[in-house]
């Protein structure tokens, strides 16, 4: 009986169901409900895991190449001076 009541508050919770419609409906059908939206969040998560891990390493590669970045421009830029050397006569 239990389970029925678990079944019964996420179906009224979640798929919004009305009790009436809940009252009418054969246990197996809302079991079947149960099971489809279990695996529907189950395969939500793993989209939502792998776009996770997708966004983190992107993000990782972009500071990566901004330190990189910030590290070059705060380094000194030094030109070499011209030395012009005199001609030596005879040579």
């Amino acid at each position: 009986m239990t389970n029925w009541f678990d079944a019964e508050f996420i179906l009224l919770k979640v798929l919004r169901l009305q009790p009436s419609e809940l009252e009418k409906m054969e246990f197996y059908r809302a079991e079947y409900l149960m099971e489809n939206l279990k695996k529907y969040n189950e395969e939500e998560e793993n989209r939502r895991s792998a776009q996770e891990k997708e966004h983190n390493a992107d993000d990782q590669l972009g500071s990566a190449k901004n330190m990189m970045k910030s590290m070059q421009s705060s380094m000194p830029n030094f030109n070499m001076p011209a030395m012009n050397i005199p001609k030596i006569p005879g040579f």
